[in-house]
């Protein structure tokens, strides 16, 4: 950046603010890797709760289109079930369309574009991808959105009003199932409300604050999307008992499907996918074998011998799968003894089921630059360390050089001059995890140095030059710091009709009374030499380019 006593051209405030950007992306440590992760992660979350939204209608369009009179009191509980679900996925979809918008404000093109999307094919509100979002990488928005209070637990505030509402839900769609079987199901539901403990501080956070406190606006989003996908998951458990509630005897239901009902389509790494494999509609107390590949897109009955095999009763068979960063699918086959006695000729039935899921990271500590990818020897060089979910217990080193605070998570780290052209890795250690990061250490590079403000040189008549009678020093405009140089000294060397005249030594950058005598005398053609400029910072001292001016 330029001296402020210099104007900047429109090519470096260009920079400044391309520079300015870069470094709020790197402070918060969201690199456009990790951002672009979001992007699929997001697109994955809501293909999949597309998805089992319309595995759901089927269902129910089975069930009310039974004119059984046993399946009345089941058609009942399943109306108010699907009410109930919808009204809080409707809030969960509300609330992130409106964080979106307080982030990004109302006339942001993702937002408008939204909107538009939404009026044409329909939809009760508006849905902005992460890809979308302006501000998806701040989080001091979603903060103070959820939240507002540090703890969240003022009752006006999102966070604690969210909690509430998915409690209540929970509570609403258990009393539709029989009282004998509400403990089982009540485990199955994967909507989890309950306070964070840190297993080695011993420190407990509140739902809200683990939840959303200072999560950038890409994970929140998708936060909010990983709950509706558990409200549905929860939807479909309690729908299962319902059916399943009604003798089987005196209920039929023309179709069956298999279904793997998975308690979250997101995990965060070293978390398990947990599923419960069943089959619609069948007697609980049904003899299940299930086979399953990791994997795969499908199973086919040729696979069985190959496959995992678990059994269980028709109420379900609970699957709990590792899986590795990214996507993970599963594929698998229910097969049961056939009600006819044929089945597909060896008098077994199967139903097939598939799943995918997606595990990505969570408190894993982070470090970069502030500035830029290496780190400048002889200043202080702005850094950010972030990780785990205890910020008294992050620490960050880098060997060989002097590093001072500079706030929560913020450091400025100093390299000795003597480690130019070496390297320093640095460790970043939290209550969750330790990351390491090398960084190129570099000599700062000369700044350049002009009369006045911008003149570097060329023809130039006596009133510009006693119009800047000093010399400046600056950084390039590639250079990322705003690093200040003082002139500490500089000769005049005057050469008029080839003639050379004794050098003038001036102390300081401003012209002396001899430097400006030497100006006003010049006569057209006359060579100024501006020479040995000496400049100083916290860098250290420089000796820059000669100054060579013409009279004109």
């Amino acid at each position: 950046m330029g001296a402020k006593n210099c104007p900047e051209t429109p090519r470096q405030q260009m920079i400044g603010m391309m520079y300015l950007v870069l470094t709020a992306m790197l402070a918060l440590n969201v690199s456009k890797d990790i951002l672009e992760a979001f992007n699929v992660v997001d697109e994955s979350l809501a293909l999949s709760n597309i998805s089992v939204k319309e595995s759901m209608q089927q269902q129910y369009a089975a069930l009310y289109n039974s004119d059984d009179p046993k399946a009345a009191d089941a058609q009942t509980k399943a109306k108010q079930l699907q009410k109930l679900t919808d009204d809080m996925v409707y809030y969960i979809e509300n609330l992130r369309f409106e964080l979106v918008k307080y982030v990004d404000g109302d006339n942001a093109d993702g937002v408008k574009e939204a909107q538009e999307l939404a009026k044409k094919n329909g939809q009760k509100v508006p849905f902005v991808p992460v890809e979308k979002i302006d501000g998806k990488d701040n989080f001091d928005k979603p903060t103070h959105f959820f939240l507002a209070d540090s703890e969240g637990k003022n009752p006006d505030t999102r966070a604690y009003q969210l909690k509430e509402k998915l409690k209540n839900y929970r509570a609403a769609i258990l009393k539709l199932v029989s009282e004998q079987n509400r403990s089982k199901v009540d485990k199955r539901i994967a909507i989890n409300l309950s306070d964070h403990k840190n297993e080695k501080t011993k420190e407990t956070y509140t739902w809200q604050v683990y939840n959303f406190d200072h999560l950038i606006t890409g994970g929140t989003v998708i936060l909010l999307s990983k709950m509706i996908s558990e409200v549905k998951s929860a939807e479909s458990e309690v729908y299962q008992q319902i059916v399943a509630d009604i003798s089987a005897k005196d209920f039929k239901i023309a179709e069956f499907q298999g279904h793997a009902i998975a308690e979250s389509k997101v995990l965060f790494s070293g978390e398990k996918y947990k599923a419960n494999v069943v089959i619609a509609a069948f007697d609980p107390s049904m003899e299940l074998d299930v086979y399953y590949k990791v994997g795969a897109d499908t199973l086919t009955r040729a696979d069985e011998g190959s496959a995992t095999h678990l059994t269980g009763k028709g109420s379900g068979v609970p699957l709990e799968l590792d899986g590795h960063m990214g996507e993970n699918k599963v594929a698998g086959i229910i097969k049961i003894v056939a009600p006819d006695g044929v089945g597909d000729g060896d008098g077994f039935k199967r139903f097939y089921f598939r799943d995918t899921y997606t595990v990505i990271s969570k408190g894993g500590a982070t470090i970069s630059a502030d500035k830029m990818n290496v780190l400048y020897a002889g200043i202080p060089n702005p850094m950010t360390a972030a990780g785990g979910s205890d910020a008294s217990k992050l620490h960050a080193s880098f060997p060989g050089c002097t590093v001072a605070g500079a706030g929560a998570g913020k450091y400025n780290v100093t390299p000795p001059v003597g480690l130019i052209g070496k390297t320093v890795t640095a460790t970043v250690t939290t209550s969750e995890g330790s990351a390491q990061q090398t960084f190129r250490v570099k000599k700062v590079p000369d700044p350049t140095s002009y009369l006045g403000a911008n003149i570097w040189g060329g023809k130039k008549s006596k009133n510009d030059l006693l119009a800047n009678p000093f010399i400046s020093a600056r950084m390039g405009d590639d250079f990322a710091f705003d690093l200040k140089w003082t002139i500490n000294s500089f000769r005049l060397t005057v050469i008029s009709k080839g003639i050379e005249g004794a050098p003038i030594s001036c102390a300081g950058g401003h012209f002396s009374g001899a430097v400006t005598s030497a100006i006003n005398s010049a006569s057209s053609g006359t060579v100024l030499i501006f020479s040995d400029i000496k400049a100083s910072s916290i860098a250290g001292t420089r000796t820059l380019r000669d100054i060579t001016v013409r009279i004109r």
